[in-house]
C-alpha cells in the first residue's frame, strides 16, 4: 500500500509516465523525493521530480513533444533530459552508470536498460530506492527502505567500488550524517580513510 502522502506527487508525474509507457519505455520515481517522501520529510514545493527510464535522450525528447511547455538538453550527452509542464520541473535520465577512469576528472557515463543496474551504481542504499509507475511499485533491491527505518548509511556495492566511480561520494556521505541524521556503516568509514585521496581527481565545480 502506498501512502496517501504519495499521492500529490504521483498525481503530478502520472500523465507524462504513462506518455512514456504509451510509447512502450518503462519509468521510474527515482532521487531524493522517493528518499524523503518514505522517511516522510517536508517535501518542497518547487522540487524537480526526477525520473529515470530505458528510454535513450532523443526517445526522451519524442515522448516530451507536445507534452512539455519547454525542454532543455544540456544534460543530454549524459543521458538527462529536462522539462517543464506549468510550474512543475522534471528531469529525465536514461537509465546509466557513471564511473571515473583513473586518470580522468570527469566520469564516463554508460546507458543501461536495467533499472536494478542504475539504482545499483547510486551513491548509497537510501537513494537506491525507485517507484515504478504510472502505477506505483516500490523496486527496493539493495534494502534502502530497512536502511532509511534504521537511520544507517550505506552503499549499495561495496564502498570501495562505489568511491572508485565517483570519489565525490565521500563528501556527499557527510552531507547526508550531518544533514538526514544517518550513522555510517563502519566499512563506508573504512572506505573514506583508505580512498580519501582519491578527491583530487574530482573537478572543482562538482565539489
Amino acid at each position: 500500500m502506498i501512502p496517501e502522502r504519495f499521492r500529490p506527487v504521483l498525481d503530478e508525474a502520472r500523465p507524462l509516465a504513462q506518455r512514456f509507457v504509451g510509447a512502450g519505455h518503462a519509468v521510474y520515481l527515482v532521487g531524493g523525493l522517493v528518499r524523503d517522501l518514505l522517511a516522510d520529510r517536508p517535501i518542497r514545493p518547487d522540487l524537480d521530480i526526477d525520473l529515470t527510464t530505458d528510454a535513450r535522450p532523443d526517445q526522451i525528447r519524442a515522448v516530451l513533444d507536445g507534452w512539455a511547455d519547454a525542454v532543455w538538453a544540456q544534460g543530454e550527452r549524459f543521458g538527462t533530459i529536462g522539462a517543464r509542464r506549468g510550474d512543475r520541473s522534471f528531469e529525465i535520465t536514461t537509465h546509466r552508470s557513471e564511473v571515473y577512469q583513473s586518470d580522468s576528472r570527469k566520469p564516463a557515463v554508460v546507458f543501461s536498460d536495467s533499472i536494478e543496474r542504475d539504482l545499483s551504481r547510486r551513491d548509497f542504499t537510501v537513494n537506491a530506492m525507485a517507484l515504478g509507475l504510472p502505477e506505483p511499485r516500490l523496486i527496493d533491491p539493495f534494502d534502502g527502505v530497512t536502511d532509511l527505518l534504521a537511520g544507517r548509511l550505506r552503499t549499495p556495492l561495496a564502498p570501495e567500488e562505489s568511491f572508485l566511480d565517483d570519489p565525490l561520494r565521500m563528501l556527499r556521505a557527510a552531507r547526508f550524517i550531518a544533514g538526514h541524521g544517518l550513522e555510517p556503516d563502519p566499512a563506508v568509514v573504512d572506505a573514506v580513510v583508505a580512498m580519501r585521496e582519491r578527491l583530487s581527481i574530482v573537478s572543482a565545480e562538482r565539489i
